[in-house]
């Protein structure tokens, strides 16, 4: 009973305390939000460029390990962004305490500090502006999509010279109809490599899963980027726990200073009596 009475207080001396300090609340969205948008679209090509890269590594044939691996892929990128917003989040909410404590004191605060204070929505806004043109590229694409059915290919060359017989030439004619390349396809092309992890799960065989991909493709482009906003929201608590460790840190200090005070007391007296 004693053991476990010390290794519960041994788990929460590890837990960190929180110390909450009052903060300015400030705007949903300002020009920074803006600015931290467009770096999420730049954290999208990064994560086209290792979709593409990894991709084809991770087409696994067993189902399990298919599955798996693609979700840790976009997990890992989901996790990026969160500790981007769990970074700016900490950030606002340390702006947001120095301009409440300014506006206390009297001093001069300029709006653009106070805009720029955390907000709870403000993390979904940046996530807005960041996936903004991909679900301009993937809502047509979702609208637009149809199921994938096998297509004629080229013909051997010994076929051609059947090609001049009437009930022949005009079946052949179907294969060598040229189908245009348009911009509907060039956004399906950019979509789908946004949306690769996802493709590889359904893999190109099954026509009717990579149809649900197409049709769900402006949720699933948004996935990575829900890590921001999310991360975004624990600002607040990684303030608190950087007051709590500063909180610690005075009463250790303290601790160390009524200790050192107590044994330069004890020597004094043992001084004394020899005296």
């Amino acid at each position: 009973m004693q053991n476990t009475a010390n290794k519960n207080k041994r788990k929460g001396a590890k837990k960190r305390e929180l110390v909450y300090a009052p903060y300015q609340r400030g705007d949903w969205h300002d020009k920074t939000a803006v600015r931290r948008g467009l770096s999420i679209l730049t954290y999208y090509l990064v994560f086209a460029f290792l979709y593409v890269l990894l991709g084809a590594t991770l087409q696994f044939d067993n189902a399990i390990l298919r599955v798996a691996g693609n979700l840790v892929l976009v997990l890992a990128c989901a996790m990026l962004l969160y500790m981007n917003g769990a970074r700016d989040g900490e950030a606002d909410t340390a702006l947001g305490e120095i301009v409440l404590t300014r506006a206390k004191t009297g001093k001069a605060v300029s709006p653009e500090d106070s805009r720029r204070c955390f907000h709870p929505a403000k993390g979904f806004f940046v996530m807005g502006v960041g996936v903004a043109l991909l679900l301009v590229l993937s809502i047509p694409n979702a609208m637009t999509a149809q199921k994938q059915v096998y297509t004629l290919q080229s013909l051997p060359t010994w076929v051609s010279a059947y090609g001049e017989q009437e009930e022949i030439a005009l079946p052949l004619a179907y294969y060598r109809r040229e189908v245009a390349f348009g911009v509907l396809d060039v956004i399906r092309l950019i979509v789908r490599v946004l949306v690769f992890p996802f493709a590889n799960i359904a893999t190109a065989d099954n026509a009717d899963a990579m149809l649900l991909v197409d049709r769900l493709s402006p949720l699933l482009v948004m996935l990575p980027a829900l890590g921001y906003p999310l991360g975004y929201l624990s600002g607040p608590r990684a303030r608190a726990m950087v007051h709590g460790d500063i909180n610690n840190h005075e009463k250790r200090r303290q601790r160390r200073n009524r200790k050192a005070d107590r044994a330069k007391k004890e020597r004094l007296e043992k001084k004394n009596e020899i005296i």
